[in-house]
């Protein structure tokens, strides 16, 4: 018998609407707290709402009472073996939780699901799972139901290790590497299952999540890309290094990475170290990384980058560059010539054909090392900072709102956002330490599912 207030059966029979080819299978879903607990132990939630969503098939809303902190609930999924989304709310007069695991095929899981609970606009210190080692500023990238973790400072000889967001839990990959030390490290998704690791003290190379033969192949990029390299997932197309330096000089060269390491040669207008790029699209929107800190835009059918005229926004060093993924960016943060952080912005506008800059918003939360996840706007983050922003577009207005705190001080984190809206983070570096300890934070309100 399952233990009620913890788990939920998911339930697929033959003659009640499974549509494959199965007599019988249990999916177990546990809902915890970050004790790994009951998260409504206590409390006065009445009631568990979940709607789940399979294939192109009609969101289905479910509702169970809770008891005292126990629950029964069992679902009939009506197809094992397609993508299903779900959302989770448990509420009371005075309790709300809400949550949702990463999208998944149940066919291709091991049949347990652990998804933890929290409060809208909230963080949750996760006890019960860490990382194999304590790490910051390094490269952590969602690949289906998994994440890579790599590198990083404060890692040894556990330089690469991944997540299962599915069961909460992460782990070493059975293989050894035979990695030298990668140091501060930087990855980004090149295609389904494919990440390109950029990493300071090593050899670039391609790590696949889904090949257990082939789990590496080095690359070879352009001169002088590395750390003063721009990196970005440019999706449907590859991961893109940008620019760089060689012997104290920045370098014009571009890297575009596609499926199986087959590397193609760009170019920039002009040398940048430094700069800070985003995916627009299938063209790229790279700014700064010079003295002017004037832009271009490398364009998806190849050539030289296209200046964007007007543009002169000064030194801005650990920029980041905020992308709507379609026609939008604002740049924000990074220091001035004198080192002293920028608070003031820097918006495009009507990319590529009409790229136009003009002064953003005021970011008064301004920090470094913040982190921003790859198909995300979201900043977590930073140097003395616990707060969590979001840059938002309404129309023709952009803003940086507050979304939430986490529950410690993150520097050079990393973190994946899942499609629901909720997210995970990481490690980083809280001014006294190095860390290896997760959080799994739910903004005010879990994307629907509806029109997914």
């Amino acid at each position: 018998m399952l233990r009620r207030y913890v788990l939920l059966g998911l339930l697929c029979t033959i003659g009640v609407g499974c549509g494959d080819d199965v007599s019988q299978f249990v999916f177990q879903a546990r809902i915890v707290d970050g004790d790994d607990g009951n998260p409504v132990a206590g409390t006065d939630a009445d009631t568990l709402r979940i709607e789940i969503a399979e294939g192109n098939l009609p969101v289905r809303p479910l509702e169970y009472p809770i008891s005292d902190g126990q629950f029964d609930a069992t679902l009939e999924f009506a197809s094992f073996s397609s993508l299903t989304r779900i959302r989770i709310g448990m509420e009371g007069p005075s309790t709300e939780l809400t949550t949702a695991p990463p999208a998944f095929v149940p066919s291709a899981t091991q049949g347990l699901l652990r998804v933890v609970a929290a409060s809208p606009a909230s963080c949750t210190a996760v006890a019960f799972n860490t990382m194999e080692a304590p790490r910051a500023s390094f490269g952590m990238v969602q690949s289906g139901t998994f994440a890579l973790i790599v590198g990083g400072t404060g890692a040894t000889e556990e330089q690469v290790e991944f997540f299962d967001a599915l069961e909460w839990a992460s782990r070493l990959f059975n293989t050894d590497f035979s990695l030298s030390a990668l140091g501060e490290t930087r990855a980004a998704t090149v295609g389904e299952g494919q990440i390109l690791v950029l990493p300071t003290d090593a050899t670039p190379f391609i790590f696949d999540m889904l090949d257990a033969n082939n789990r590496i192949t080095q690359v070879n990029l352009h001169a002088g890309a590395g750390p003063q390299s721009a990196l970005v997932s440019v999706p449907g197309i590859g991961a893109m290094v940008i620019g760089g330096e060689l012997g104290g000089a920045p370098r014009a060269g571009v890297s575009l990475v596609e499926l199986d390491g087959v590397v193609t040669s760009r170019e920039l207008s002009e040398p940048r170290a430094g700069a800070a790029a985003t995916a627009l699209g299938g063209d790229v929107l790279v700014a700064g990384g010079n003295a002017e800190g004037n832009a271009e835009i490398l364009l998806a059918g190849g050539g030289v980058g296209q200046p964007i005229e007007g543009v002169s926004d000064g030194v801005r060093n650990g920029a980041l560059l905020v992308g709507d993924a379609e026609r939008r960016a604002l740049l924000i943060g990074g220091t001035d010539a004198s080192d002293v952080v920028r608070q003031d912005t820097l918006r495009f506008d009507g990319c590529p054909g009409s790229c136009v800059a003009s002064i953003g918003p005021q970011w008064d939360a301004a920090r470094l090392r913040a982190i921003l996840p790859e198909q995300s706007a979201l900043v977590i983050g930073g140097e003395g900072s616990q707060r969590v922003d979001e840059v938002r577009w309404s129309g023709d207005a952009v803003a940086i709102e507050p979304v939430l705190e986490l529950g410690g001080v993150r520097a050079g984190a990393g973190a994946i956002v899942y499609e629901s809206g909720a997210f995970v983070v990481a490690g980083g570096d809280d001014g006294a330490a190095v860390r290896d300890d997760f959080e799994f934070c739910v903004p005010a309100e879990l994307a629907p599912l509806e029109g997914e």
